[in-house]
């Protein structure tokens, strides 16, 4: 009962983790200080996709589960169930790291042209600053 309970809690961090990569962006335009938190997650998906390997999370997960009782007919919660099926989508592995490879460059060219646009309104304030 408790590596289920411990399954169902991993199932939801890493379905938590996955929307802050996918929407973090969103938060880094409001607080700058979380974009260094995406940065770094950004890089860590990059890494273990190009390297075609599985999150840390996902092996955290097939291990709690293979604790749980394996004479239970359903393995876990409806909730837990049902997350499953967004954090594993049907489609091929393929696709899954080419969409996060694009989605990474995605976010980077966002970073780099709010990196560019802070460098432009802070030279802007040194000019009128020095006039």
């Amino acid at each position: 009962m408790v590596y289920k309970l411990l399954n169902g809690f991993v199932i939801l961090l890493h379905l938590l983790w996955i929307i802050f990569i996918l929407f973090g962006f969103l938060l880094a335009l409001k607080y700058f200080k979380v974009s260094f938190i995406h940065i770094a997650g950004l890089a860590f998906t990059l890494v273990l996709n190009l390297g075609g390997w599985y999150c840390p999370l996902t092996y955290l997960e097939n291990y709690l589960h293979g604790l749980c009782d394996p004479q239970l007919l359903y393995g876990g919660s409806f909730i837990t169930n049902n997350l499953q099926k967004l954090i594993y989508l049907k489609l091929d592995e393929v696709y899954l790291r080419m969409g996060a490879i694009a989605w990474v460059g995605l976010n980077m060219g966002g970073y780099a042209l709010l990196l560019r646009k802070r460098r432009r309104r802070h030279r802007a304030k040194g000019i009128a600053h020095s006039a």
